[in-house]
């Protein structure tokens, strides 16, 4: 036995060369509108991952083998210390090493920001997802990445059932070794509606989910945050129904009067027209609009504005919404490429032709003119007359007609 623990935590350590995950049915997208995600089964047995990670064989670890002809899941492993890693006070000690910590028990995802793998806590038995944060070579010289850093402070500074909870920081035996150990959660919203079949949702089930989606938005726009990237597969849910919103890779904080920050943010088929079109000030009227292409989805089953890039994206948006004029976004010549490009379309909105009101047809969740009216006033091209997020969870949509019931997600098995 060494004295040092073989990294086996290292997403690109050479002892993974030989794990070939199954492809995930989104990992071919040619578009920018998802990240590739690899998925697989169990990788180790409780004494497997012990073995592995060279846990020490001391008073406080009982590892019970007497009989070499015993299969490996049969064997008996206790937790190092169990005790006190309940008590464990990272103020006073530290973070917790996560060899002997977590046990690591399938790959989950993997995006532009790190690496996530569900995982045992072997203190308490409880399944965590643990994102392993990405380290950039070139960067990694100037130090921690603000990226990172950023969703850290942000996920620590919410505190919102709708919004998924970080648990405690872990870390390996090298700096760029850092993990958030967070709420595991089964699927996300987008591979959740792909699984749910052909079929529309509910109207009950619709109105339960966007005002989760719509309650957490409420809480990060409260603590003066912008999410910068909503979208179906940056929301995840449960068995019982519960939505909860991750991935804050892109997060940052805002203010008033507002300042200028990049307007390369949100995935190309829910950004805004005004970032499209180049406006570099803005605040939460951006997420707004994301939250209303995912309503759009959530209803049709499918993206609704799939661009094949940034002109066909806008082409997209007149086509749904109509074409900028002084009666629906009086400001829209003054931003920074509105004179760059002209739009011929006179054609009318079509909006109300692709979510038709109070109608089955079209295999299309029921939308009644409450729901519609929601869906307008969050597809506004105009940002300064977007609905905010306190103002929709207030909407008719979700006072009348039928109650909100929680979806029915149980065709995960």
């Amino acid at each position: 036995m060494t004295s040092r623990k073989r990294d086996r935590w290292d997403s690109s350590s050479e002892e993974e060369d030989d794990y070939q995950a199954p492809s995930h049915p989104f990992q071919n997208k040619k578009d920018n509108n998802n990240t590739p995600i690899s998925s697989g089964n169990k990788l180790q047995s409780k004494s497997q991952a012990s073995k592995e990670l060279n846990l020490d064989n001391t008073d406080n670890t009982k590892v019970v083998d007497n009989d070499t002809t015993t299969p490996s899941d049969q064997r008996v492993v206790t937790a190092p210390n169990l005790d006190g890693l309940r008590r464990h006070n990272p103020l006073l000690s530290g973070c917790r090493l996560v060899y002997d910590s977590y046990e690591r028990l399938a790959r989950l995802d993997e995006g532009t920001y790190g690496v996530v793998w569900k995982a045992r806590d072997m203190a308490t038995n409880e399944v965590v997802a643990l994102k392993q944060i990405k380290f950039d070579p070139i960067l990694m010289k100037e130090g921690f990445q603000i990226a990172a850093l950023r969703e850290i402070g942000v996920l620590l500074a919410l505190s919102h059932e709708c919004i998924v909870t970080v648990k405690e920081m872990v870390v390996g035996d090298s700096f760029d070794k850092v993990y958030m150990a967070m709420e595991y959660m089964e699927m996300d919203l987008q591979e959740a509606t792909k699984k749910s079949g052909t079929a529309p949702f509910q109207q009950s089930e619709l109105k339960n989910m966007l005002y989760q989606i719509l309650s957490a938005m409420h809480h990060i726009h409260e603590k003066w945050i912008l999410h910068r990237d909503i979208k179906t597969s940056n929301i995840l849910v449960q068995k019982s129904g519960k939505i909860a919103l991750c991935d804050f890779g892109l997060a940052r904080k805002y203010q008033i009067p507002l300042k200028a920050m990049t307007q390369l943010v949100v995935t190309l088929w829910y950004r805004p027209p005004e970032l499209l079109f180049g406006e570099n000030v803005y605040g939460p009227e951006v997420d707004m609009w994301s939250v209303g292409c995912v309503f759009g989805e959530l209803m049709k089953k499918e993206a609704i504005m799939q661009g094949r890039g940034e002109l066909d994206q806008i082409d997209l948006i007149f086509k749904l919404l109509g074409v900028p004029n002084e009666s629906n976004w009086p400001s829209f010549r003054s931003l920074p490429n509105s004179r760059t490009f002209r739009w011929k379309n006179k054609q009318a909105p079509q909006l109300s032709k692709k979510f038709p009101i109070n109608s089955f047809s079209g295999g299309q969740t029921y939308l009644d003119p409450n729901g519609f009216d929601l869906l307008s006033r969050l597809l506004t091209l105009d940002p300064k007359n977007r609905i905010t997020a306190k103002d929709a969870l207030d909407h008719k949509y979700f006072r009348e007609g039928v109650e909100k019931q929680m979806p029915n997600f149980l065709f995960f098995d």
